[in-house]
């Protein structure tokens, strides 16, 4: 198995094995929950398995130890269908944005929602050429089960890519947005708030690093 396998989904189950395994966990327990999650077989069919065919399996955990690595997407395929990648930061409507932020509570858990608030759907046109569909809003819980089955690294990158990009416009555009809502009828404290708001609220959301997960761990324990 490597990184590039993975669905979103079995990230998203894998990183807790990881980061919060139970306490009451020994080290075979937390292999065997996670090769539970990337090949499929049950603890049953795992417990099951003579020592030389659990050494082996287990070398398909490797991949842990190793660097997360990928890059940005234009495009997302899955369960079929095809999803374009906004990184149009001026023209996605601030709800979106407001989506983003709330489901940053719990990143982990929702990546696939706030991936979800960052496509756009797209369709086939009568030329059999991809074109955008209209994004429709009460369809995110469908978007997002959709992301949660596409390829991790895609969407991984794809999300880190989009919010060095929206940061930095913001921090580039800040004087301008703040003269923007004064003129709209903000005062001078209610726009600077908002644009500080606004900054914040990519802090945080997804970790940029290529460090393996384990020795992200490791050198945790080091900083407490």
């Amino acid at each position: 198995m490597k990184w590039n396998e993975l669905t979103l989904w079995q990230y998203q189950q894998l990183m807790p094995t990881i980061t919060k395994p139970d306490k009451d966990w020994t080290e075979l327990d937390t292999e065997v929950k996670q090769l539970c999650i990337v090949t499929g077989l049950t603890e049953h069919q795992i417990d099951s398995l003579s020592l030389n065919a659990l050494k082996e399996l287990r070398k398909e955990l490797a991949f842990l130890n190793e660097p997360i690595e990928g890059k940005p997407v234009d495009y997302i395929v899955t369960n079929g269908k095809r999803y374009r990648i906004n990184y149009d930061i001026k023209n996605m409507p601030s709800a979106r944005y407001i989506e983003s932020k709330v489901f940053s509570a719990d990143t982990l858990a929702n990546l696939h929602k706030i991936a979800a608030s960052m496509v756009i759907p797209q369709k086939r046109n009568w030329y059999g050429k991809w074109v955008d569909d209209k994004y429709d809003a009460s369809k995110h819980e469908q978007y997002a089960t959709d992301m949660q089955e596409a390829n991790f690294i895609h969407v991984y990158h794809s999300l880190v890519f989009f919010y060095q990009v929206y940061k930095n416009w913001i921090e580039v555009s800040k004087d301008y947005m703040i003269a923007e809502m004064t003129k709209a009828g903000m005062t001078q404290t209610q726009a600077d708030i908002v644009a500080h708001l606004l900054s914040e609220s990519t802090d945080g959301i997804i970790p940029v690093t290529l460090l393996p997960p384990k020795k992200i761990l490791e050198l945790k324990k080091y900083l407490k």
